[in-house]
């Protein structure tokens, strides 16, 4: 169940907005459903949300770009799943494309490697277990590409 809130004063809602955007990068979706909670007239939405762009407070290649580059680092996210997550966030094809541009091929494929060692020294071999398969459904399961996976295999000679 969604909690709604009451409704917020019409003078209020373009520096709340404001605030919400500057503490931390939203997307258009994200401050559209916000000020739906708010319940904002819908008819204003629109017009805010091209204020906030204007102002600069909303960005969609800059969002793209942190929430890539911060997904990549902190949860080791792999290209296809942060290019479904931003895709479900509604940033268009181009600056997804330059929000996976932002992370680095080398340190892209090391934290694959890590990933694949760490879940490795992690399964306890059994006899029905394979795993080479229980790694390949970890890796992809966090976005990474089949491809890059049978690589590091290769080079970690797993």
């Amino acid at each position: 169940m969604i909690k709604r809130t009451k409704p917020i004063d019409s003078g209020m809602v373009l520096q709340k907005i404001q605030y919400f955007c500057s503490y931390q990068e939203r997307c258009i979706r994200e401050t559209e459903e916000k000020l739906k909670d708010w319940t904002v007239q819908k008819k204003l939405i629109p017009s805010i949300i091209s204020h906030l762009q204007v102002e600069g407070y909303i960005n969609e290649e800059r969002f793209a770009k942190v929430y890539a580059g911060g997904k990549f680092r902190v949860n080791k996210w792999g290209r296809q799943k942060i290019e479904f997550e931003l895709k479900l966030k509604g940033i268009p094809e181009s600056m997804i494309n330059k929000g996976i541009e932002e992370i680095d091929e080398v340190d892209y494929q090391r934290v694959l490697r890590d990933l694949i060692l760490k879940k490795q020294k992690e399964i306890k071999p059994e006899k029905d277990l394979n795993i080479r398969e229980k790694i390949i459904t970890f890796v992809q399961g966090k976005g990474y590409e089949m491809e890059l996976i049978l690589t590091a295999f290769k080079e970690l000679k797993i």
